[in-house]
């Protein structure tokens, strides 16, 4: 397959050249296309039509990239959920005609035979009303931007990010491992589909991902040049013998889903890896940095669309990756493709490349009307004192700020010391609490979740 000026049908419809490792078994590209092919013939038998969709709740196995390339083929619209996701709560609203999974538990719900290919039973699919024509998949958000949504990405969207990818990605002819969750828009527009594009083997690390002594032995064994990942996979290598030199040697991949910190920036400033920054409403492509461009929060530069900062310094991008809209109440509700869209992350210029402040959504309001602009406040802290690593600025009474922090060398800092950093809310400031780096809790992509900081009130 190779990307030029097709449509996603035309590139997904042909044979392709990667093969696939997963579970133990090496699938020959050639078997993968036999797959896709009875994927997409069974649909059709079953009435599923281009505009329909289907759900596809399974591991990041075979039957998972034959259902992609079936799909995009056909023009259905996919909807890749989580493994273990209730399905019986999903068909109805999201109006699918059938779910894939690796157990049946609905009458609409069929499994993969045993070659990952369709069931050699008839697919029996339920009625829809809503059709999502040229909508290449439903994705869901991981809830940054506000509450987890299932957001609508064309396929011109998905082949815009492709073209405006590929050629950067160095993934040609590699072996790639594939650690990121397909049902993630990161995962599937930027690392399988890509993959499947233009790599020569795609290993899926299944449930190693989280093991990084695992992930190198499993790299060596399949002599993977290629990894795209999160901060946290990131970190986690290299904090393993032989970790940095394994990250040294990648040819290529991307880092992203989350900023990263200063230490990580200095190891990862030795690599061909490079930062990669969008959200699922941009089909995920908006920034990407130089190979081995590296710095604390850095985002990179545009990719394939425009950016802006808005005077709440909050970043906005427009161009043909913009998603279609969202679904809510069983039907896609559209949104202009002209449109500056919002993305809820506030920003700042270092040099021509944008860097990462915070979220907009970390702003608190105390009792007396002041409002906090935590993200500001939390990177002034940050450059007035370069030994704090992270701090979370958190609302303590209605009244009070408190400062959570680590810092490089495990010493507290003097409570005159953060007032000063605070500026005029320096008044403000309730309890200051120094947390030892390993203490945090981070979400699954490395950031701290602010929901559980390990405090004590």
């Amino acid at each position: 397959m190779t990307s030029g000026s097709a449509t996603l049908a035309e590139l997904f419809g042909e044979p392709g050249s990667a093969a696939l490792w997963a579970g133990g078994t090496m699938h020959a590209a050639t078997a993968l296309h036999t797959g896709a092919q009875a994927w997409s013939q069974a649909l059709q038998r079953a009435g599923i039509v281009a505009g329909d969709r289907v759900i596809c709740a399974l591991p990041n196995d075979a039957t998972f990239a034959m259902l992609v390339c079936a799909t995009l083929a056909s023009g259905i619209t996919l909807v890749p959920v989580p493994e273990r996701e209730p399905l019986d709560a999903l068909l109805v609203p999201l109006d699918a005609r059938l779910a894939v999974a690796t157990t049946a538990s609905h009458r609409y719900v069929v499994t993969p035979g045993h070659d990952g290919g369709p069931p050699r039973d008839s697919i029996v699919a339920r009625d829809a009303s809503v059709r999502t024509d040229d909508i290449a998949f439903l994705l869901r958000t991981s809830g940054t931007s506000m509450a987890p949504r299932f957001v609508a990405l064309r396929d011109s969207g998905v082949l815009a990010v492709l073209h405006s990818h590929l050629p950067r990605m160095a993934i040609d002819d590699r072996s790639v491992l594939a650690v990121l969750p397909w049902h993630h828009a990161f995962g599937m527009v930027l690392d399988l589909l890509p993959a499947l594009l233009r790599a020569r083997c795609v290993v899926s690390a299944g449930p190693a991902a989280r093991d990084a002594d695992a992930l190198r032995m499993l790299a060596r064994a399949h002599a993977v040049e290629h990894l795209s990942m999160v901060p946290l996979t990131a970190s986690r290598l290299a904090a393993t013998p032989g970790g940095v030199a394994f990250l040294e040697s990648l040819s290529g991949g991307l880092i992203g889903g989350a900023p990263i910190d200063a230490r990580l920036a200095g190891i990862m400033a030795r690599t061909r890896l490079r930062i990669g920054y969008g959200q699922t409403e941009a089909s995920p492509g908006i920034m990407l940095s130089e190979p081995g461009e590296f710095t604390d929060a850095l985002l990179g530069r545009p990719v394939g669309c425009e950016v802006r900062i808005e005077p709440d310094d909050v970043l906005a991008f427009r161009g043909p990756n913009a998603c279609a809209g969202v679904w809510d109440n069983g039907a896609l509700q559209p949104l202009s493709a002209s449109r500056w869209h919002r993305t809820g992350d506030i920003v700042s210029m270092r040099g021509d490349a944008y860097t990462y402040v915070g979220r907009s959504s970390m702003t608190f309001k105390l009792a007396n009307g002041r409002m906090v602009p935590a993200p500001h406040l939390e990177a002034a802290i940050r450059r007035a004192l370069p030994q704090v690593t992270d701090v979370v600025l958190t609302p303590h009474a209605g009244e009070f700020i408190d400062v959570c922090y680590s810092t490089a060398d495990g010493r507290a800092v003097p409570d005159d010391a953060l007032r000063a950093a605070l500026g005029g809310l320096g008044d403000n400031m309730g309890c200051s609490v120094r947390i030892e780096t390993g203490q945090w809790t981070r979400t699954p992509k490395g950031e701290i979740d602010r929901r559980q900081l390990p405090v004590s009130r």
